[in-house]
C-alpha cells in the first residue's frame, strides 16, 4: 500500500528495521504491536469506533458465513484480474479480507477504517494484511497507485477514487439493491415502495462487469436484534417498532446488493 504522510502529503517511505513509516520532512509513524498504523496522531473519537460488544456482534455474525453468497460473488469478478494488491476502505474488522484471501490465494490486502478497536481485530485475525486507523473518504493514499479499490457503503467522490487509483486500476463497487433487507423495511414502513433497479454510473472510469447478489438470511430472535442494530433502517426503528420486529418479525430477510466492477483507463 503506497502512502502518504497525513501531516505533510509527501510520500512514506518503509523503514525496514520497524516496519514503520516516515516521510522525508521527518515524520515517523511506528507500528502498533499488532502491525497495524495508526495515521491519525492524537486522541480518537469515541463515536468512530463500535462498542466492543456490538463490534464482537458484528464479527460473530459475518464469521458464521451469513455473508458467504456476497463474498464468493466478489472473487468471481475479481479473479480473472490476476494477483494483485486489494485495498479495503471502511474495512471495519477486516472480514471481507479475511474471506477473499480464501478464494484469491496470491492477493495482497489491506484495509482502512476509522475505528481503532475494528482495525486491531483486522490486524491480529490477518497479520500478513496491511491496516491502518485513518478516514477512508480521505485515506492517506499516495495519488496514481492503488492497484484495486474496494468500496462499498462509503460516501467518496467518484474523481477522488479516480486519483488514488493507477492507470488501468480497478475499482469494485458495491451499493444495495431495491431489494435489500426489504421486510425489515416494510415491518418499519407498511407503505414503503420498491424502487427500479438502477446500477451506478462513475465518471471517468470504464465499466468492465456487474453483478446481482441476491440471497436471505435465516432469522431468529437474536438475529432480528442484531440487524436492527447494525441497520441503517433500524435506527429509525422506534421502541415499539423494534420490540415487534424482535419479537414477531419474519423469518427471513433478503440481502440484495449491486456489485460492479470498474477500470481506470490508461
Amino acid at each position: 500500500m503506497h502512502l502518504q504522510c497525513p501531516r505533510c502529503r509527501s510520500p512514506l517511505h518503509l523503514h525496514q528495521a520497524s516496519n514503520g513509516r516516515y516521510c522525508d520532512n521527518k515524520h515517523h509513524f511506528d507500528p502498533e504491536p499488532e502491525g497495524y498504523l495508526d495515521l491519525i496522531p492524537g486522541k480518537k473519537n469515541p463515536k468512530d469506533s463500535d462498542s466492543r460488544m456490538l463490534m464482537r456482534a458484528k464479527r460473530n455474525f459475518l464469521e458464521q458465513g451469513h455473508m458467504q453468497p456476497l463474498v464468493e460473488a466478489m472473487a468471481t469478478l475479481l479473479a480473472p484480474l490476476g494477483e494483485r494488491e486489494l485495498i479495503h476502505l471502511g474495512c471495519g474488522e477486516g472480514y471481507y479480507c479475511r474471506a477473499l484471501a480464501e478464494h484469491l490465494p496470491g492477493w495482497r490486502f489491506a484495509g482502512v477504517d476509522l475505528a481503532k478497536n475494528a482495525i486491531f481485530a483486522a490486524s491480529k485475525a490477518q497479520p500478513e494484511a496491511s491496516f491502518i486507523i485513518a478516514d477512508p473518504a480521505r485515506a492517506p493514499l499516495q495519488l496514481g497507485q492503488a492497484e484495486l479499490l474496494l468500496v462499498n457503503d462509503l460516501k467518496v467522490k467518484t474523481e477522488q477514487l479516480c486519483d488514488w487509483l493507477a492507470p488501468g486500476g480497478y475499482l469494485l463497487h458495491l451499493q444495495p439493491g431495491p431489494r435489500h433487507q426489504w421486510q425489515l423495511r416494510v415491518s418499519l414502513n407498511p407503505v414503503s415502495m420498491e424502487h427500479p433497479l438502477s446500477w451506478p454510473t462513475l465518471t471517468g472510469l470504464n465499466q468492465v462487469a456487474q453483478q446481482r447478489s441476491q440471497f436471505s438470511l435465516t432469522l431468529d430472535q437474536s438475529l432480528r436484534s442484531f440487524v436492527l442494530e447494525t441497520s441503517r433502517l433500524g435506527w429509525r426503528a422506534d421502541a415499539e417498532q423494534r420490540h415487534l420486529f424482535t419479537q414477531q418479525g419474519p423469518d427471513e430477510l433478503e440481502q440484495d446488493l449491486l456489485l460492479s466492477l470498474w477500470q481506470k483507463p490508461l
